[in-house]
């Protein structure tokens, strides 16, 4: 993620603090998250450097105008007027982490071969949070290729207690001998 990314997250991120329209703004980067994932015409536009600033901000405006916040509407608006929207789906993952520290949570990935019971990813999910100190957001995957147990990942850490490690580890010692 590029530092100019992270500066203007930063500055959305300090203005709605102020204004106290935090969720909003959160809100709105979800919809537009959700948007660039589901539609790679509006991602293809974002990054389309032949289409200029000022035909970027009539479509923009056309889309967003009275659906989204004044404040994420002026943000968008800016970074288009800037030349750099190509750099929103960056801004929006920044401040989405930067909402998950302010709110003291952080995000996971569990991933397993199967179903993990309710109680089983209860007892990961508390001794998570035991060991960060914070709330922790879990997303469940299966993937068959984990064979058993699971791995989980959490912010730039990988916990990996899956028998397929496990299998792995086992070869490496018979070789080593």
């Amino acid at each position: 993620m590029s530092r100019v990314a992270k500066r203007y997250a930063k500055a959305l991120f300090g203005l709605a603090k102020d204004q106290s329209k935090l969720d909003k703004v959160e809100t709105d980067f979800n919809e537009l998250d959700k948007l660039i994932d589901k539609s790679s015409e509006f991602g293809a536009f974002l990054l389309n450097p032949l289409i200029s600033s000022s035909n970027k901000s009539i479509m923009l405006k056309d889309l967003f105008k009275g659906k989204v916040d004044d404040l994420t509407f002026n943000f968008i608006q800016l970074i288009n007027e800037k030349k750099r929207s190509s750099l929103l789906p960056d801004v929006i993952l920044q401040f989405k982490s930067m909402m998950l520290e302010h709110s003291n949570q952080v995000e996971g990935e569990l991933i397993s071969a199967v179903e993990l019971s309710k109680n089983q990813v209860n007892q990961i999910q508390q001794n998570i949070e035991k060991a960060t100190g914070k709330s922790v957001i879990l997303k469940q995957q299966i993937e068959t290729d984990v064979i058993g147990g699971f791995v989980l990942k959490i912010q730039d850490r990988v916990f990996d207690n899956s028998i397929r490690c496990q299998l792995n580890k086992l070869r490496e010692k018979f070789i080593a001998r």
